[in-house]
């Protein structure tokens, strides 16, 4: 048995789209140093590649709105059409009231701006999951 003082937690398997490679870079190293397996595609072409082929590997989607191919949008309407239930986060820059509504109508998770830091976004994950 477990002393009350530790605490585990489940490591979550994450997708992260985004087309800013810095950023996906420093989103594998933030969410693999908490103990969690993370991808990074950069596009949401991409994204829908590895959701589509087997919806229920990810616990998390971690998307951009603006992106080539698919958008973080139009990537989560085509999620929804699955049986995808993970969560969704979408984690931008800029978002015009009319795309907060859109992707509020879709039943995401969590809208970020990509100005929060890395701390708070690992507490969002992890906060969907915890006991």
């Amino acid at each position: 048995m477990l002393p009350n003082s530790i605490t585990t937690k489940k490591s979550l398997h994450i997708l992260c789209a985004d087309d800013n490679t810095v950023l996906g870079e420093a989103m594998i190293r933030f969410f693999t140093t908490a103990g969690h397996a993370v991808e990074h595609v950069a596009n949401g072409l991409e994204a829908w590649d590895r959701l589509s082929g087997d919806p229920s590997h990810f616990d998390v989607l971690v998307t951009d709105n603006e992106m080539a191919g698919l958008n973080g949008l139009e990537l989560v309407e085509l999620l929804r059409q699955t049986d995808y239930r993970g969560r969704i986060i979408v984690h931008s820059g800029c978002l015009s009231p009319k795309a907060v509504a859109a992707y509020r109508g879709l039943g995401v998770d969590s809208i970020v701006a990509k100005t929060t830091l890395a701390a708070e976004l690992l507490g969002i994950v992890e906060s969907f999951y915890a006991a």
